[in-house]
C-alpha cells in the first residue's frame, strides 16, 4: 500500500527557504515554489504551530525524486540534475556578466571538444595542453556528457597592474553510459595571452579565455539523472516512487 509521507517544517525555516507561502486566518495554506503556487493532493495544515506539507509534492516541485522503502521504513529523497556546490565561497561579482559569459563560452567549447574529440575545439579553448591526450582521455568512450553546469569559481590572479586574470572553475557534468554519474572537474582558466606576429596583436585564433589545466575532482554515481523535464534516466532499485 502506497503511503503518504508528511514532512514537518518550522514555518520560519520554510519561509526563509522560499518553499512555503503564507498561512491565512481562514485556515487555507498555500505553498509557493519559486513564485508559483503548488497544487497538492494532500492539503497543507497547521498542527501545534507547525506547518505540515506533503514531502513528495514539494520535493518533486524542487526537482527531486522521492521514494518509500516499505521494508526499511525509509523515505529517500534524490536530487536530480547537477546539484550546486559552494566550494570556495568567494564573492565573484566584480567579474561582471560579460566576462563571465566569455569564461562560460570557453568552458562549453572545451567540454564539447573533450566529449566529441574534435581537435579544433580543443585548440581554440586551451593553452599549453596536450590536445592529442585530451582527445583520447574522454572521447574513447564516445560522447557521454548529457549536460554541464558551472558550480563555483575562485580567483587565482586578479586583473591588476597588467596581470592577466586567472580563475579556478568547478564544473559538474552529467555523464551517461553504463553507469549514471556526476563528474566534477576543476578547470584553470586564464585570459588568453596575446600573440604578436609583427603586424597585429591577437589571441592567435583562440578564444578570449583558455583552459590551462584540468583536474578530475570526483565522480559520484547517481540513481536519477534529470537532463530536462520529460527526459529522466533512472537506475532500477527496490524503492517505490511516492
Amino acid at each position: 500500500m502506497r503511503k503518504k509521507i508528511i514532512l514537518s517544517v518550522l514555518t520560519t525555516v520554510a519561509v526563509m527557504s522560499g518553499v512555503l507561502g503564507s498561512a491565512y486566518a481562514a485556515g487555507m495554506i498555500k505553498i509557493n515554489v519559486n513564485g508559483t503556487q503548488l497544487q497538492t493532493d494532500t492539503a497543507p495544515k497547521m498542527v501545534n504551530n507547525r506547518v505540515m506539507v506533503p514531502l513528495s509534492s514539494v520535493s518533486k516541485a524542487l526537482g527531486a525524486s522521492v521514494s518509500w522503502n516499505e521494508k526499511n521504513q525509509t523515505v529517500s529523497i534524490h536530487t536530480t540534475g547537477i546539484p550546486y556546490e559552494n566550494v570556495w565561497d568567494e564573492n565573484m561579482k566584480d567579474i561582471g556578466p560579460f566576462e563571465l559569459a566569455r569564461i562560460n563560452n570557453t568552458i562549453q567549447v572545451f567540454l564539447a571538444g573533450m566529449d566529441t574529440g574534435i581537435e579544433d575545439l580543443l585548440k581554440k579553448s586551451t593553452f599549453n595542453m596536450d590536445v592529442d591526450r585530451l582527445k583520447q582521455e574522454h572521447f574513447s568512450m564516445g560522447p557521454t556528457m548529457l549536460s554541464t553546469k558551472i558550480l563555483d569559481m575562485k580567483t587565482i590572479k586578479k586583473n591588476i597592474n597588467g596581470q592577466k586574470p586567472e580563475y579556478l572553475v568547478r564544473v559538474g557534468i552529467q555523464a551517461g553510459g553504463d553507469e549514471l554519474r556526476v563528474e566534477y572537474w576543476d578547470l584553470t582558466v586564464l585570459f588568453t595571452p596575446a600573440v604578436d606576429d609583427g603586424k597585429t596583436i591577437s589571441t592567435g585564433g583562440k578564444m578570449d579565455y583558455v583552459v590551462t589545466k584540468r583536474e578530475v575532482v570526483k565522480s559520484v554515481p547517481v540513481r536519477v539523472q534529470r537532463v530536462f523535464p520529460g527526459f529522466t534516466l533512472e537506475e532500477s532499485n527496490e524503492m517505490h516512487p511516492l
